[in-house]
């Protein structure tokens, strides 16, 4: 069967030869395009799963409850649906259409942020983020299999970091809402709106950041068509065919790459815990720790961290474009490692700094790298993983991310605050400890990783040539 071509291509079927099928990628205009509504999408499920980390304190003392329980919400009750739906939304963006997967994903996630702000207690809340979890499994096996097929391999690893845009993009909308919905709550109780009387700050905050990611939705599923799959099949790479439902062909492929994926997968979720840890409680320790409040501590970051941590994703992107021009097939894991290091040295040195116009500064550089993982993780995974299973091994690495980095990242720092470093300022210790253990951890996946990554990407590419 073949599949559908897309406005400037031309149908490509399975027999096609390898000089027919270059010919027929998408036009570059349209394929950035669909980047970009791509971008938005990420953007918008990163806004609404972080922006409660700007809420901490407010749903805290509203539904009495502690920081532990707060970094359940973070990371539990948003990565149980997250990772255990991530493997079946794998297996449908292998074999089924991904647009209308990740549109009714979109809708899904934001129909549940908008619930989070009817919660009337931690098991209301709890429920509402495992929906939004439900929903965002989607973003991940979608996007990177609808990517790696728009753009060639060259060309990939710059669409992945304008992709990953949209997770500091997030981030920024996130600080942002929350701190323009902190002001409008103030101004809608003081002006006695009847419909905002009975509601908290953070409520209003979570109806107005859930509701514009369903206008999101009908634009994708609207203006973006499926592609053609592209790449190195399982029978190319010498791997078993995709039948049924089955893992024995990733467990294959993975298997006869297990350093290569262990590195990849391993180092970048390492190096995310620490970003979670951050993203759950780097507000908390400024309100702690400096006095700020959260609508001053939410404009600053948004205004100045984010477009910084904008660039780095850019810079990730080219940068990984560069080195391989350069015949460095280990571009990837190069990046990773780079981030571990910046987060080891200056994340850690943010979390302790006596003044917040240090912390602030610290945070900034830190900021650059805060996405080079995450852009890593999907161009290698693309880069070394034959097409038919993109969609699992993605899954595969947001059911990791989930399990580990979204769940523990937000927990430990809870845990650390409640029993160990315990008082007000005691999550400065806390989110330190925790950015310092991830870095080193990182490092020592990576490191002797490295070579054997190189290895696979040189082996799928010679594949590729000789398809």
């Amino acid at each position: 069967m073949t599949d559908m071509a897309l406005p400037g291509e031309e149908p490509v079927a399975p027999s096609a030869s390898a000089a027919d099928a270059a010919k027929a990628w998408p036009r570059p205009a349209y394929a950035w395009y669909v980047v970009v509504v791509l971008l938005m999408a990420y953007g918008f499920a990163v806004l609404d799963r972080t922006a409660i980390g700007l809420l901490v304190d407010s749903i805290k003392s509203d539904l009495q409850i502690t920081d532990s329980q707060i970094g359940l919400l973070q990371g539990l009750a948003f990565a149980i649906c997250y990772t255990t739906c991530g493997i079946p939304l794998g297996f449908l963006a292998d074999r089924w259409r991904r647009t209308p997967l990740l549109a009714i994903g979109i809708a899904v996630w934001s129909a549940a942020t908008v619930l989070c702000g009817a919660a009337r207690s931690f098991g209301m809340l709890f429920l509402a983020r495992v929906g939004v979890g439900v929903g965002e499994a989607s973003v991940t096996p979608t996007s990177i299999s609808l990517i790696a097929d728009y753009f060639p391999p060259e060309r990939r690893a710059k669409a992945f970091s304008v992709w990953m845009l949209g997770s500091s993009l997030g981030t920024g909308m996130a600080m942002l809402f929350a701190a323009g919905a902190i002001s409008l709550s103030d101004h809608l109780h003081a002006t006695g709106v009847a419909w905002a009387e009975h509601l908290k700050t953070w409520q209003i905050t979570f109806f107005l950041i859930g509701a514009p990611g369903l206008l999101v939705s009908l634009v994708f599923a609207l203006t973006v068509r499926e592609p053609a799959r592209r790449g190195v099949s399982l029978a190319a790479d010498g791997s078993p065919p995709a039948t049924g439902v089955s893992l024995k062909p990733l467990w294959a492929v993975m298997k006869a790459n297990k350093r290569a994926y262990l590195a990849l997968i391993g180092g970048p979720v390492l190096n995310v815990t620490a970003i979670y840890a951050q993203i759950g409680w780097m507000p908390a320790l400024f309100m702690r720790v400096h006095d700020w409040g959260p609508a001053k501590y939410g404009t600053v970051n948004g205004l100045i961290s984010v477009p910084v941590a904008m660039c780095g994703a850019i810079v990730a992107g080219w940068t990984m474009s560069y080195l391989t021009s350069k015949g460095r097939n280990d571009a990837p894991i190069l990046m990773a490692m780079g981030d571990a290091v910046v987060r080891l040295l200056i994340g850690t040195a943010a979390c302790l700094a006596p003044r917040p116009e240090i912390a602030l500064a610290l945070m900034v550089v830190a900021s650059v790298t805060s996405t080079w993982s995450y852009a890593s993780a999907m161009t290698g995974l693309s880069q070394i993983t034959p097409n038919e299973l993109r969609g699992q091994v993605a899954a595969l690495y947001t059911l990791c991310t989930g399990l580990i980095s979204m769940t523990l990242g937000s927990f430990i720092v809870g845990f650390l605050s409640d029993q160990v470093f315990q008082g007000p300022t005691g999550v400065a210790a806390s989110l330190a400890t925790t950015y310092a253990g991830c870095s080193v951890l990182a490092l020592l996946v990576l490191i002797p990783g490295r070579k054997f990554y190189a290895v696979a990407e040189q082996r799928i590419r010679s594949a590729e040539q000789a398809a």
